[in-house]
């Protein structure tokens, strides 16, 4: 299972640029029940950081979400077997949460503890398992993730492989340039894990899961930035340094994380890829909702009729007293914080911002939504 994590880390959030792709398909599968290992952080986490890729990047993001009682062997199985991809598509897989393994397994990924309770094994299922019925898929690329344990307990057995800072983003095209790299001028599998096998990962409630926190807060990003060369060795090897050097400082807890990389080098652009030109500029899960507020955002209508549609927005889906947390790259430092209905009106007449990412999202019993939180992105002055 993941460990507490006891020492505090500073996160920054990637920040990417324009692409005009295909979908980006995003299968993010969190234990959020436990909540002493950073799952919910963690979970969030990921809306963010994909949200944020798909609205610079152009695609259109689709996600398939399972946190609480829905992050269950059967939804896991039932997303990925019914996933549909295109070739120019790209694929996210993330799990967060408890994890093992059986001294037999001859895989070097651990087993994701769905529904984890008591090691009821008929609840786990084995990255692999994941990993080989992704490669059927057609993808143009796939990333796989995972921030768990990796460490053999006694009575799993094992299962069997079918073959063998606080500021808002900025759209910038020089991450464009690096995100392109790793995402789209590459293609194949990257397959990585918080740790390898023998050992326990970390987690907590500030961060989340160490490995996750530091791979978007730090790699990614520095890759994104050209800090370090946008190559997913790199990325993954600057994440292994990190996270050994920050694990060492709590107990000298040995956690190591372990990846292969099964790529090569794709063409920069393929003429027979038709862009999305019609991608919404906001990214939600609710896509309906996306469409909506994207509406306060489009030039072409008059600013009246932007701030008349965003007081129908706000009475359609939002109740009287609900708040609106805008956020930072590092998706917790709060930047605003105000009424649905000031929010709407502000991004309707707003001129600085090209897109928007909505990370999380709390109902009433009517449905109405009373608490959203999102992050912008600014155009680059």
């Amino acid at each position: 299972m993941k460990k507490v994590l006891l020492l505090a880390i500073t996160a920054m959030t990637m920040m990417v640029g324009n692409l005009k792709a295909q979908t980006f398909h995003v299968i993010s599968f969190c234990n959020t029940l436990d909540p002493n290992i950073g799952c919910e952080v963690d979970y969030d986490r990921i809306v963010q950081e994909t949200g944020g890729i798909g609205a610079l990047l152009g695609y259109e993001v689709r996600f398939y979400c399972g946190e609480g009682e829905d992050c269950s062997k059967e939804n896991l199985m039932n997303t990925v077997n019914s996933l549909n991809c295109g070739k120019d598509d790209i694929v996210f897989f993330y799990y967060s949460g408890h994890g093992t393994r059986s001294s037999q397994d001859n895989s070097e990924f651990p087993q994701m503890c769905l529904k984890y309770q008591a090691y009821d094994q008929d609840k786990f299922v084995a990255v692999h398992t994941v990993v080989e019925k992704l490669q059927t898929k057609g993808a143009h690329f796939t990333l796989v993730m995972t921030d768990c344990c990796n460490n053999p307990v006694s009575m799993v057995s094992p299962k069997t492989l079918m073959s063998k800072d606080g500021g808002v983003m900025d759209d910038n095209t020089t991450v464009a340039r690096n995100l392109r790299k790793l995402f789209v001028e590459t293609q194949g599998m990257v397959i990585v894990t918080s740790s390898k096998k023998g050992q326990t990962s970390l987690g907590g409630k500030r961060n989340g899961g160490l490995f996750t926190d530091q791979f978007f807060g730090n790699s990614l990003y520095e890759a994104a930035k050209g800090k370090i060369p946008a190559t997913w060795n790199d990325v993954l090897q600057n994440t292994y340094g990190l996270v050994k050097n920050l694990a060492a400082q709590v107990d000298n807890h040995l956690q190591e994380p372990y990846f292969e990389i099964n790529t090569n080098n794709a063409p920069s652009s393929s003429p027979d890829v038709t862009p999305n030109t019609h991608v919404s500029p906001v990214v939600a899960v609710d896509s309906n909702f996306a469409n909506e507020l994207a509406t306060l955002l489009d030039a072409s209508h008059s600013e009246d009729w932007r701030l008349n549609q965003a007081n129908n927005l706000a009475y359609r889906y939002f109740t009287a007293d609900a708040k609106v947390a805008t956020v930072g790259r590092n998706g917790t430092t709060i930047i605003e914080y105000e009424s649905a209905r000031d929010f709407l009106r502000r991004i309707a007449v707003s001129k600085l911002i090209s897109k928007m990412n909505v990370i999380k999202e709390t109902t009433d019993l009517s449905g109405k939504r009373n608490y959203i939180k999102v992050q912008e992105i600014r155009k680059s002055k």
